[in-house]
């Protein structure tokens, strides 16, 4: 009885590898403040629905930009960590949600005080996992409008 199993004799939980890497170099890249790496996986059809002005922004270009106005107001060294990551793959599309959270060195800058939560739609296209659609949200308190931080996970 042959008890190897191969990697790829699962094509989902390869994708899921493949998707994990993106996730992980895109992290980096954030880290790096690095805005090119950062969107290497979007093209000009990704949507994005960010957690900050203008809301929906649609394009590499145009999210790159938005990344780019934001660099100035990130702390200069800070972690980026994805946690309750969870990938599903389906052929050519995957869906991935979970929340992301900047940790930053000095532990006092804004951009640390919530995990946001992220929902990502991938699509492979020649071979290649782009993202198609993204939504960042951060939860409020309706009753009060005030942001109900995510501290605990």
């Amino acid at each position: 009885m042959n008890t190897h199993v191969k990697l790829d004799a699962n094509p989902n939980l390869s994708a899921e590898a493949e998707i994990r890497a993106l996730v992980a170099e895109w992290s980096a890249a954030l880290e790096a403040r690095d805005t090119e790496r950062l969107t290497v996986a979007y093209t000009e059809e990704t949507v994005l629905y960010d957690a900050i002005p203008p809301w929906r922004t649609v394009g590499r270009a145009a999210i790159k930009a938005a990344w780019d106005s934001c660099m100035p107001h990130l702390p200069e060294r800070f972690a980026s960590r994805h946690d309750e990551l969870d990938i599903k793959v389906f052929g050519e599309v995957a869906l991935v949600h979970g929340l992301h959270r900047m940790v930053p060195e000095d532990g006092e800058h804004p951009c640390g005080m919530t995990h946001i939560r992220i929902t990502s739609v991938f699509r492979r296209v020649n071979g290649r996992w782009q993202v198609e659609h993204e939504h960042v949200s951060v939860p409020f308190d309706p009753m009060t409008g005030q942001v109900a931080a995510i501290t605990e996970v």
